[in-house]
């Protein structure tokens, strides 16, 4: 398993959203495209910004916590189809609980309740991309960008 962290959220040529995963300990991201709501769910989750109200995220880190449960780790395990597949993992007094997730879903609430990231090697090898160094540049120029893009932007809706 290779540890990931998210690089960013941003939009291709068509303006759909793509969830950017890095490897911690290398140059290769992975993209995943998510649809709009979970663009700005995990756009949310890694600026941690407060809202009035709980959101999504802030209902399934009551509930997790309410059943003595902790977020152990998100492993993106598989794609078929071109769609990923992953896997939230729970403990709760000493066992552990698998659950079939969307890699979406289950990386924002990684992100919003601080869980490590995990993708399967061969997925890995066979899907992400690798970071030349010009390229750096560009990604962490893009980095900067969203940090002032309104994660509403990512579609046609109000939180």
């Amino acid at each position: 398993m290779i540890e990931v962290e998210v690089h960013g959220v941003s939009l291709d040529l068509n303006n759909t959203p793509v969830l950017l995963l890095r490897e911690r300990e290398g140059n290769r991201v992975l993209p995943i495209w998510v649809g709009p709501v979970e663009a700005s769910a995990i756009t949310y989750a890694v600026r941690g910004e407060p809202f009035e109200r709980p959101l999504t995220l802030d209902v399934i880190k009551r509930i997790v916590e309410a059943l003595g449960a902790n977020v152990e780790r998100v492993i993106i395990n598989k794609m078929k189809n071109n769609t990923y597949f992953a896997n939230l993992v729970l403990s709760r007094d000493g066992a552990l609980i698998s659950i079939d997730a969307r890699p979406s879903d289950s990386v924002a609430i990684a992100v919003h309740m601080r869980a490590p990231i995990f993708v399967d090697d061969a997925l890995m090898d066979a899907q992400a991309k690798e970071i030349a160094e010009d390229e750096q540049a560009k990604l962490d120029e893009l980095k900067e960008r969203l940090k002032d893009t309104d994660p509403e932007n990512f579609g046609d809706f109000k939180l």
